[in-house]
């Protein structure tokens, strides 16, 4: 970020683009702020400072920071979030318009609008990304001595099976929990300190899986937690958060900008992996050919 650049975003976009830049004191209303994210902020400031341990003008000097010109401000944009955490699609169902004339099911300016949604959404994806997460996530995903585990919700599973899919082929002990109950009890046992565990978690935010994260977190599981930017509950446990735009034409949120995220980090961590990474997609792909030619063979008798 440009020095004296103004901040936009929601709170806890700001807070990561000026984290490092914020004294002990302020650090403290930051973890004060992300434990009970975004209603942490909905109290008197003198009640913050308390929960914070600091001074109110400490806690004030924070919102400063963040871009806002007083603390009303500040929770007039978390109270803003709340309410798009509460966020359905049937509220923003299409409705028939007998006075608009349309030439089809995808006229010019449904795939106009489309085409500006989703290129403001990868770039709003790929610019918002925190640079120190980003190279937490993939360092931790390219290390070879720990276990990988991937959990999604009822819509994120497809996320995080995209993200197995190519894993697996890149390194060994790349596990894909499947979203029941069953599968993801028999999973943590398995977790313990030498384990990855990567998360997606979007609004509205899916209680079986935050209740796996912190499960996992208590067992000494590294959280990689991928989100939107109002930001799963997951998001004081995990390591490494990493947001992701949910624009898109509707009624339902965009999930095109994770797997934008998720094929970035297959090619980060390639890049990190090097050679050994490519000799397991080259015996990969031998086999794969090896199977196809075995299809191909006529049937004996």
């Amino acid at each position: 970020m440009a020095q004296g650049a103004p901040l936009e975003g929601t709170v806890a976009q700001r807070i990561r683009q000026v984290r490092g830049s914020l004294a002990p004191g302020e650090l403290r209303v930051v973890a004060a702020l992300t434990d009970g994210y975004p209603t942490a902020g909905l109290v008197p400031i003198a009640q913050l400072a308390a929960e914070a341990q600091v001074s109110a003008p400490t806690a004030l000097r924070l919102v400063s920071k963040l871009g806002f010109p007083g603390y009303g401000a500040f929770q007039e944009s978390l109270r803003a979030e709340v309410q798009t955490r509460l966020f359905s699609p049937v509220t923003v169902y299409p409705t028939d318009d007998p006075g608009v004339d349309r030439a089809g099911p995808a006229d010019d300016a449904d795939l106009a609008d489309a085409l500006a949604l989703y290129t403001d959404g990868v770039r709003a994806t790929i610019n918002n990304l925190s640079r120190a997460d980003l190279a937490g996530a993939v360092a931790a995903l390219a290390d070879t001595d720990r276990r990988v585990m991937l959990l999604g919700g009822r819509f994120t599973s497809v996320l995080a099976a995209e993200l197995h899919q190519y894993l697996r082929m890149l390194r060994s002990g790349v596990v894909l929990v499947q979203p029941n109950s069953g599968d993801r009890m028999a999973a943590m046992t398995d977790v313990d300190d030498r384990t990855v565990a990567v998360l997606f978690d979007y609004r509205r935010y899916q209680q079986t899986t935050i209740e796996w994260g912190l499960r996992a977190a208590e067992r000494g599981a590294e959280l990689v937690l991928i989100t939107d930017v109002y930001l799963s509950p997951l998001a004081s446990q995990a390591a490494s958060v990493l947001t992701t735009s949910h624009t898109g034409p509707g009624p339902f949120d965009s999930m095109a900008h994770g797997f934008v995220l998720a094929e970035l980090l297959v090619s980060l961590v390639t890049k990190e992996l090097g050679e050994p990474a490519r000799n397991r997609l080259a015996d990969f792909e031998e086999m794969q050919l090896a199977e196809e030619r075995q299809r191909r063979l006529p049937r004996k008798g």
